[in-house]
């Protein structure tokens, strides 16, 4: 059982035999072994509050739908799912007011995970593109800047030329009809539930 993994600090890496290289790559296969949508149950990541699409600093997280047969992989699952919801939010929102690239950039840390990826793509029902070293994105893009600044490239276009696409992860429509259903209810989990963290968290 992987909560072994935490109780006895077991690094699962350390041994050769092992075959993961980070406790990131163990996670992104368990949760690739449970069910899209998590059995029914969402996870809302307003940890310190929310900015976009809605601003509301008392909004906080919480887990939705738990039975007694939600076990601790449809909850970490539902965590990165529950991302996934509130980046969708926010694109629909983006999108009353401007047209977006039907293509969407992956980039950070969570693009290492190929998990992450398919869960974002079903979840937006859009492609996405992820590049290669998604982590360092941020340090590329400084340096594309001051490579512009310092005139070793001559435009912005010519700096996008020289970024590599890894993959392209297309949606799994099949999937399409759960994600619906629940970032329907995500939406609702605000509206529903704002009066009370703001009875319970403001002042």
């Amino acid at each position: 059982d992987e909560i072994g993994v935490y109780l006895q600090k077991k690094n699962v890496s350390n041994d050769p035999e092992d075959v993961y290289e980070n406790l990131f790559e163990y996670l992104s296969q368990i949760i690739s072994e449970t069910e899209p949508g998590s059995g029914g149950v969402l996870f809302t990541p307003w940890l310190h509050g929310s900015r976009s699409p809605f601003e509301d600093p008392d909004a906080r997280g919480m887990f939705f739908n738990i039975g007694l047969n939600t076990g601790k992989r449809k909850m970490i699952r539902a965590v990165i799912e529950g991302l996934g919801y509130q980046l969708r939010w926010m694109l629909e929102s983006v999108e009353e007011t401007l047209n977006c690239n039907s293509k969407i950039r992956f980039v950070g840390g969570g693009a290492q995970s190929r998990v992450n990826t398919e869960i974002l793509a079903d979840i937006l029902g859009r492609t996405i593109e992820v590049p290669f070293d998604p982590q360092n994105s941020g340090a590329l893009g400084a340096a594309i800047t001051a490579g512009l600044g310092l005139g070793m490239l001559s435009s912005f276009e010519d700096a996008v030329g020289r970024i590599k696409t890894m993959y392209l992860q297309e949606p799994d429509m099949a999937n399409a009809g759960i994600y619906n259903r629940n970032f329907s209810v995500f939406r609702e989990l605000y509206n529903s539930n704002k009066k009370h963290f703001r009875e319970l968290n403001s002042g």
